[in-house]
């Protein structure tokens, strides 16, 4: 992933004969071991390579600790381990295994392949207000109020959301001779902007991150020189929740009618019982024990409200409690709960 991650260990670029034979190598060592594997497709012309991106079946390692196989089975001299990737040298050569789980496989394999290609195509949906990523396509809503966020995956097949996004499904079937085919695909996006993709537009973590990375640079570079005859203006966010939702055959908009009514639900009964609230009735609870005290309380209510009404939800019927009961009814039970009484 970017071939940058090992500090401490000399690794080189391997010619592609060198990085077929490699690919080979540790796959069929993974296979010995029952561990399922796959390689992201790279452009075909590609003639050299920094690293090799590995996507390890995260089920399939039944329990084993990574860290532990790769020591075993590769000795390197240096592993890296960031969230999901292990990085680690082997005969000179980066290799980064990715775990993924198996709801993500298929996905996996097709953001991560043809270089930054699953990037690229993550700004366009970026702008229309969805994230692609190895997960799929999927809704990212933010509240009107801030802080919480309604997430729903909305197609994990990569050739309908290619084409939901303005992009030719069957071009990418073919594959790609090179980064000009990548960039030329990219371009050809019905809602392609090249201003989505300048530095400028980008977050900090994402201007930060994308800098860093040559392909990206070459991009700009490649559409800065190119004639753009045709520039998409966007519109509002709201035009492809609705578009997305007849496309796919989902209920977004009902699903997040209902996610905000959830959101107003807890608003109001942390304004009702809180914290604040609480120290009005025991001025002495405070800090960490107001917090135990709390836990304490929910836990209590919880119980004897999952005992009287099996099967149903106890977290709405937690809400309910709160929305519909005196407060001082409700600081009779905080204190029982906490033996205050």
């Amino acid at each position: 992933m970017g071939g940058q991650a090992l500090k401490n260990t000399y690794t080189r670029r391997y010619s592609k004969e060198e990085y077929e034979r490699l690919c080979d190598t540790v796959q069929n060592r993974l296979k010995s071991l029952g561990i399922k594997s796959r390689v992201p497709k790279s452009f075909g012309a590609k003639d050299s390579f920094g690293d090799l991106d590995v996507l390890i079946l995260a089920e399939s390692l039944n329990g084993k600790g990574m860290r532990n196989i790769i020591e075993a089975n590769f000795a390197p001299n240096e592993i890296y381990h960031n969230s999901h990737v292990y990085s680690f040298d082997y005969k000179e050569f980066q290799i980064d295994f990715i775990l993924v789980k198996t709801k993500y496989w298929d996905t996996s394999y097709h953001y991560y392949s043809y270089n930054d290609l699953g990037n690229l195509i993550g700004r366009i949906s970026y702008q229309m207000g969805f994230r692609y990523g190895h997960y799929g396509l999927k809704l990212v809503y933010r509240h009107p109020d801030g802080g919480r966020k309604f997430e729903m995956i909305l197609s994990q097949n990569t050739f309908d959301i290619l084409q939901f996004l303005g992009f030719d499904p069957d071009v990418y079937a073919d594959g790609f001779h090179d980064l000009t085919d990548i960039f030329e695909y990219v371009i050809m996006s019905d809602f392609f902007n090249p201003k989505i993709f300048q530095y400028e537009a980008l977050n900090h973590q994402n201007k930060t991150r994308n800098k860093k990375r040559k392909n990206y640079a070459a991009f700009l570079d490649y559409v800065d020189k190119s004639d753009i005859y045709r520039v998409y203006e966007y519109q509002d966010k709201d035009h492809y929740v609705k578009w997305a939702e007849t496309y796919f055959g989902l209920n977004i908009v009902e699903q997040i009618e209902l996610w905000k009514k959830e959101v107003a639900l807890d608003q109001l009964v942390s304004k009702k019982f809180n914290g604040d609230i609480i120290m009005t009735y025991l001025p002495d609870l405070k800090g960490k024990a107001l917090g135990n005290a709390i836990t304490k309380f929910k836990d209590y209510v919880n119980s004897y409200l999952a005992h009287n009404n099996p099967g149903q939800n106890v977290k709405m019927l937690y809400r309910d409690y709160i929305v519909n009961t005196h407060i001082d009814h409700i600081m009779g039970i905080f204190k029982t709960a906490n033996n205050l009484n």
